[in-house]
């Protein structure tokens, strides 16, 4: 293989409603871009890009490495965009990151057929390597997180290199992702202002909910970018003409100071932006002082990670939380213009139905703005996957229904029905009060928006 390469990107079509560019490829556009290699990042939801597309996209443009992101949901239709690779383009090199391989790295290469490569957790220092080993040969135990077959086909997993200095990395490719050019469909479904873009300030998370799989992708250890940093990239995105930025950090506000130092420095700036905390904080971590700060500074909306309305639950999944913290919590935002989302969860194993109904009424009696019901998926690289892996149960785990809005897997003595059906009520009941109708009616900025939004509330319902 020539010293520089052609590489492709694929975000994969599937049937999320989000449309936002991809910081991961994103980053790995960036670095292999410094190495002067020439990368292309096709989001195919973007593009309305299904096979048919996307093997009329590769009979049209050749590249020597193919990489996918792979979220779980993702398995079937990357399955079937690498059959089209090894039909159209057989010569190419494929790899695979994301969620699912970090979580799953030694099944990885089983799960999705002509596979050749995949990457665990952070991946940035790792596919640098490993494209310097394609164009000059090398040692493949020596590229950090690297998953692949040895001479005996058995999988070999490399020890992942965590990104110790995150201001070393270049910011993500935006001249590659343009993300000026995508439609009104961000993640947390609202917008002050568009045109839109995501960044990440920190990685890493301390927090041991069994639920989550974050520790394998970004682990536990907590690194921030400088503030210096970040604001050169706002700088950046908005001399691209990006108005809104959206903060997917799910621990942003675990420093207050940090957070502090950068709403003080936004508000220096001159940059007229607004932001929002989509993927949501710990709620405990809020206090008036800090929100007076990101009220002032342009924050106007965040998700908050509630998922259950007992405290057997909060205490069985290890969220740290409580019910009484939970309200007491809430009322700080009383009379402030933020925006409140709260997340709950059904499903999770030794949960009952009756657990799941407490939830949802304890979401009804919260002052929330808006509210998302999400059914319990097995996240690979979590705690309740390596549970479910002890007991056998791993079997009865439904990937293509490994969705929010479906129901991948539930406990034997529960009709997955049933939960469906509790989701679907917990929607109606909250989102159809005049409280909230009124609400979000004020906040749909275009037709095209206002589309995205019922496209999302019917797919809840369905």
């Amino acid at each position: 293989m020539e010293k520089y390469v052609r590489i492709l990107l694929v975000q994969p079509f599937n049937r999320s409603y989000v449309i936002m560019p991809s910081l991961g490829l994103g980053y790995l556009a960036a670095v292999a871009a410094c190495e002067g290699h020439d990368v292309t990042v096709v989001n195919c939801i973007k593009e309305r890009m299904d096979q048919t597309g996307f093997a009329e996209y590769l009979q049209a443009n050749r590249f020597d490495v193919i990489g996918f992101q792979v979220f779980s949901y993702d398995l079937n239709a990357v399955c079937k965009m690498l059959e089209v690779v090894r039909l159209v383009q057989p010569e190419a090199v494929t790899v695979a990151g994301g969620p699912h391989p970090s979580g799953d790295p030694y099944g990885v290469l089983d799960r999705l057929a002509g596979l050749d490569y995949a990457f665990k957790g952070e991946a940035e220092t790792g596919f640098v390597r490993w494209l310097r080993f394609l164009a000059e040969g090398g040692v493949l135990a020596e590229v950090p997180g690297l998953i692949y077959r040895d001479e005996s086909g058995m999988v070999t997993v490399n020890d992942p290199l965590l990104v110790d200095d995150l201001d070393s990395l270049p910011m993500p490719a935006w001249d590659i992702l343009k993300p000026e050019e995508y439609p009104e469909a961000p993640h947390g479904a609202f917008t002050r202002n568009f045109p839109t873009a995501p960044i990440i300030m920190t990685r890493g998370c301390p927090c041991l909910c069994t639920f989550c799989a974050g520790e394998s992708i970004t682990g536990r250890r907590v690194r921030r970018r400088s503030i210096a940093n970040v604001m050169a990239e706002l700088h950046a995105l908005f001399q691209r003409g990006i108005r809104e930025i959206h903060i997917e950090d799910e621990n942003f506000t675990l420093s207050k100071q940090y957070v502090i130092e950068f709403c003080d420095a936004l508000r220096q700036s001159g940059l007229t932006l607004s932001w929002s905390l989509p993927s949501g904080v710990r709620i405990d971590t809020l206090d008036a002082e800090l929100l007076d700060r990101m009220e002032e500074a342009g924050c106007y909306s965040l998700a908050l990670g509630v998922e259950f309305g007992t405290d057997r639950l909060m205490g069985l999944t290890r969220k740290g939380l409580s019910v009484g913290k939970v309200r007491q919590k809430l009322e700080l935002f009383r009379g402030r213009k933020i925006k409140t989302t709260g997340f709950f969860l059904f499903g999770i194993p030794g949960e009952s139905l009756a657990d799941m109904r407490e939830t949802m009424n304890f979401a009804l009696e919260l002052p929330l703005d808006r509210a998302q019901f999400n059914n319990f998926m097995p996240l690979p690289g979590s705690s309740l996957w390596e549970e479910l892996d002890r007991k056998g149960k791993l079997g009865r785990v439904a990937w293509d229904r490994m969705f929010v809005h479906d129901v991948a897997y539930c406990d034997e003595d529960i009709d997955p029905r049933e939960i469906k059906v509790l989701q679907r009520r917990a929607y109606l009941r909250f989102y159809l009060r005049p409280r909230i109708i009124f609400s979000l009616v004020r906040e749909i900025r275009s037709p095209a928006h206002l589309k995205f939004l019922l496209k999302r509330f019917v797919d809840a319902l369905t």
